[in-house]
């Protein structure tokens, strides 16, 4: 493993907002996320970890932090119990299981990784299908140590997890047991749900959805009831296609998505809470 120094984040983030990471290094191995932390350790920064970036931006400057990209994502499959590595595209493990008569079509059209899907307990709206419906463990790097959380130990909830409470934890592999279905029938309903996705969402330069439903009600009713649809700081812009997906239309900047999530709490009255990952030059969390 290789640590690099000063290395710009907006490339690996799909806003395409950020500075530099003070450090940064890109894991393969078990031994690498153990080397990682090792080295944020002796050198006093915290260990942010990064999978696709697709739900997270960082401050403009550089981030007093040791950024761990995790690479690892491999895929075993024995019967109905898959074995996937944290780095591993949750789209690509979406498709391939398909063909094998795998059902995860519930997640389909997330973006990113599986181990940011595991972080975030990423899935359908509220009422709906989340990853840790298919969870039976998840393998954990924390204080130096393997951990192996079994489901119940993950405190899985609407777009919460264990893991966002616990120091920098570095998410490395799960094991899910997922349903058999016929494969065309699989495949039928991913594209089917692909189809409403790209006609419900943007995809251009944006983090996913920016807040968490409140009280059971989208972000985005609450957002669009405001009339915010197209508002706009800077380069920032409420899409107005999805209220809840900000979009970077130029050359928008980290103090202006700030800005615009002040600005959208304000005018809805609504304390709304941040599903996407605000990482500040410190490296702690925007709330």
């Amino acid at each position: 493993m290789q640590i690099q120094e000063l290395i710009p984040l907006a490339p690996r983030t799909t806003m395409r907002i950020g500075g530099n990471a003070r450090y940064y290094a890109e894991l393969q191995t078990q031994r690498d996320a153990e080397e990682a932390w090792q080295f944020a350790q002796q050198n006093n920064v915290p260990m942010i970890v990064l999978g696709a970036g697709s739900n997270t931006i960082f401050a403009d400057g550089t981030i007093g932090a040791l950024v761990a990209r995790v690479l690892a994502n491999a895929t075993d499959v024995s019967g109905n119990t898959v074995r996937v590595d944290a780095g591993a595209s949750l789209a690509t493990v979406v498709t391939q299981l398909a063909k094998r008569g795998l059902d995860l079509s519930p997640l389909t059209g997330i973006p990113g990784t599986v181990g940011g899907a595991l972080f975030g307990n990423a899935g359908q709206g509220p009422q709906g299908i989340w990853i840790d419906h298919f969870v039976q463990t998840v393998t954990v790097l924390l204080n130096g140590e393997w951990k192996t959380f079994s489901r119940e130990e993950c405190e899985f909830r609407y777009r919460e997890s264990i893991f966002k409470h616990l120091d920098h934890p570095l998410l490395w592999k799960t094991t899910l047991s997922v349903p058999s279905r016929a494969a065309k029938e699989i495949e039928s309903d991913i594209n089917t749900l692909l189809k409403k996705r790209s006609i419900a969402q943007p995809f251009t330069r944006t983090a996913g959805s920016c807040f968490k439903a409140m009280n059971g009600t989208p972000a985005w009713k609450i957002i669009d009831a405001a009339g915010l649809k197209g508002a706009k700081v800077g380069d920032l812009q409420v899409s107005d296609k999805h209220a809840n997906f900000l979009i970077n239309t130029g050359n928008g900047t980290y103090d202006d998505a700030k800005s615009l999530v002040t600005e959208i709490r304000e005018k809805t009255g609504s304390p709304l809470e941040l599903e996407m990952r605000f990482i500040e030059e410190s490296g702690a969390l925007l709330q």
